[in-house]
């Protein structure tokens, strides 16, 4: 069954408890007000004739005399009040006037516990579908004891309490149909974007097409989100695709170059008998494994990376850490000059080898684009609550088309120049890899011919 009819069903079936509740509870306290009120009378009327004859005195009293004690019945105040004297023996001694020729049916039950001392209210059959409350109490005269009969009619508490009823039940019907309908259009439109999105989902898995988007303009509540979440997953899903198909095409191209270089080389040994010539492409062979072989590493780095979210930590000390980098490229920065500019000592718990990797990774770049005569310094100073690691070069910098794009794998500024130098844009991708892997982040800012500076912040 739909999400949108089981909805409409749970709201209709809560709706139709909530109202049956409601309705019980009303016919119920209806039912006890109009009863209370009855009895009310009931009791009044008997109380003033009890009243009447206590007042005459019950000795003076002969049973003649109970007709005028017997009070005038106001119809317009009283409707369908009776009165009727019975002696122990259950025949009628006197009675209201209104009564006439009828008499008040007798109950053994009644009679047995108002000659035993007890006054008791209870319901009547009358016959004809008539209904009286009926209160029988004793009455006490000379030295007989009577029953006091006072019942009132209650046709009118009946015929109330089953229109109340029928009230109730075309309420909750009305209710309930309306809910059925009317519900099943607002729940339907309120479930219209989950149409759209199942529907938008189902042709993006056929046709493929991740470049539709949910037209989502209501308000910004739980559907909202959903499709908002919904085009925010497809947006990066499209970007993973796309980064995925580039990925793909540039690995292939890269190592596509050195295996043609390897091949074209073993060819040229085949057909080669000169010494020199072989030495040359051996050489050749040996340089483009090389290069090969860092390509495919830092693939692996790269896929392991994105594989493991979260990396085994430790507290570490960047101070030494960053030392022992500059110790490490002592001997290969040549004539350029690598400074300590400003070092703070701080701490961070991350992974010392991530760490050491991205920071190689970042002094290897700035060494590949600054000029013999260069200077690159290092700096590291705590930013808020984030350990800030500054390396800076003086080379030809990064033009500002390419900055937004500098951390992309295997994008590169000087495509020849990277080829020449080995690069095969993959190094400044892992550096922002193992930043954000290590709870941080790292950033560029560059002009062209003034050099250029990465930032790493890493949380202390």
């Amino acid at each position: 069954m739909p999400v949108r009819r089981r909805l409409t069903l749970h709201f209709a079936l809560i709706l139709c408890i909530i109202m049956a509740s409601t309705g019980l509870i009303n016919y119920i306290l209806l039912q006890r007000n109009l009863t209370e009120q009855i009895d009310g009378a009931l009791i009044d009327y008997s109380s003033r004739i009890q009243n009447s004859i206590n007042a005459e005195g019950a000795v003076d009293i002969n049973l003649s005399d109970i007709s005028s004690l017997i009070p005038i019945i106001n119809e317009f105040q009283s409707p369908g009040t009776y009165i009727q004297v019975l002696d122990k023996d259950g025949y009628m001694v006197a009675h209201s006037s209104n009564l006439g020729a009828q008499e008040l049916p007798v109950n053994p039950s009644l009679l047995e516990m108002g000659l035993s001392g007890n006054s008791v209210i209870q319901n009547v059959a009358a016959g004809n579908g008539a209904n009286l409350r009926m209160m029988v109490s004793p009455l006490y005269l000379q030295n007989e004891t009577l029953l006091l009969e006072v019942a009132r009619s209650s046709n009118y508490l009946v015929s109330t309490m089953n229109q109340a009823k029928w009230v109730i039940i075309i309420s909750v019907s009305v209710a309930l149909a309306l809910t059925l309908a009317l519900g099943g259009i607002i729940v339907r439109n309120s479930l219209l974007p989950v149409s759209k999105i199942t529907r938008l989902a189902r042709n993006i898995e056929t046709d493929r097409d991740l470049d539709r988007r949910i037209e989502y303009k209501g308000p910004m509540d739980e559907i909202g989100e959903l499709a908002s979440t919904f085009n925010n997953m497809i947006n990066r899903l499209s970007s993973a695709f796309k980064s995925q198909k580039h990925f793909v095409a540039d690995a292939s191209h890269e190592l596509k170059s050195p295996l043609t270089v390897i091949q074209g080389n073993l060819d040229l040994i085949k057909r080669c008998n000169n010494k020199y010539e072989r030495e040359i492409s051996l050489k050749a062979i040996q340089s483009e494994t090389i290069r090969m072989t860092g390509l495919v590493n830092d693939l692996l780095l790269l896929a392991e990376l994105d594989s493991n979210g979260h990396s085994a930590t430790k507290s570490i000390s960047l101070k030494e850490a960053l030392e022992q980098e500059i110790e490490r490229f002592a001997a290969v920065v040549g004539k350029r000059k690598l400074c300590l500019w400003h070092i703070e000592d701080l701490s961070v718990r991350a992974d010392n080898i991530r760490v050491k990797q991205m920071v190689t990774n970042l002094i290897d770049n700035a060494i590949k684009h600054t000029p013999d005569d260069g200077t690159i310094g290092i700096s590291l100073f705590k930013d808020g609550g984030y350990a800030r690691i500054e390396i800076e070069d003086s080379g030809e910098g990064i033009p500002s088309e390419h900055l937004p794009h500098i951390f992309e794998r295997f994008y590169r500024v000087d495509m020849a120049r990277s080829r020449k130098s080995g690069g095969a844009g993959l190094g400044l991708a892992i550096v922002k890899q193992i930043a954000e892997q290590q709870g941080g982040s790292v950033s560029v800012s560059s002009e062209a011919g003034l050099g250029t500076t990465f930032t790493v912040w890493l949380k202390i």
